[in-house]
């Protein structure tokens, strides 16, 4: 991979192109968990590799490709986020279930199917957090990224992302507790 990202700083097209083959599900699965629609989330990955392709003789070999991929898409998925808040939809787009990549225990098939509905739950749930408490919720617990790639990708501060994590987390709880009578056990 070091190659193909080092003929790619160099111009190589066909290089660049087997580097976006390689990340564009990562990519995807970030803006799809931000977004939550399948269409923001792919225009989102194309201006994001648009962008890298841009800037792609800036990249850093010292610093891991994918956290800075991610850095790009989440600036792009916050300016998605900015764009529709300001637009003021008139309509919610919500989270279809058609992406599930979460475990699966196949020796509980109704587990599985809970487990699924909660996933597709808090994913909807964090639609309705700031845009900063977003971006750190999808990166640190749904991307499980850790807290030094987070501030990698973000440019925020430990203490800035464990806040924001904190607030998030309390909030997707809280709601549900309060609205579907769910609470949590642990974590």
């Amino acid at each position: 991979m070091d190659d193909i990202i080092r003929k790619s700083t160099e111009g190589d097209a066909a290089s660049f192109g087997l580097l976006v083959k390689a990340h564009q599900g990562y990519a995807f699965a970030l803006a799809f968990r931000m977004l939550a629609d399948e269409d923001e989330a792919r225009d989102v990955v194309q201006e994001s590799f648009i962008r890298v392709w841009k800037s792609i003789r800036r990249y850093d070999p010292s610093q891991k490709f994918t956290t800075w991929l991610y850095a790009i898409v989440s600036r792009v998925c916050l300016d998605t986020l900015r764009s529709r808040s300001r637009s003021n939809r008139l309509f919610h787009r919500g989270f279809d279930g058609s992406f599930d990549d979460g475990p699966r225990d196949s020796s509980d098939p109704e587990k599985t199917y809970s487990n699924r509905e909660l996933a597709q739950l808090i994913s909807q749930l964090s639609e309705d957090l700031t845009p900063t408490q977003r971006l750190v919720f999808t990166l640190r617990d749904l991307q499980e990224c850790t807290i030094a790639e987070v501030s990698a990708i973000t440019g925020l501060s430990e203490g800035s992302i464990k806040t924001n994590l904190s607030y998030a987390r309390r909030r997707i709880r809280n709601v549900l507790a309060s609205q579907y009578d769910i609470s949590g056990s642990g974590s």
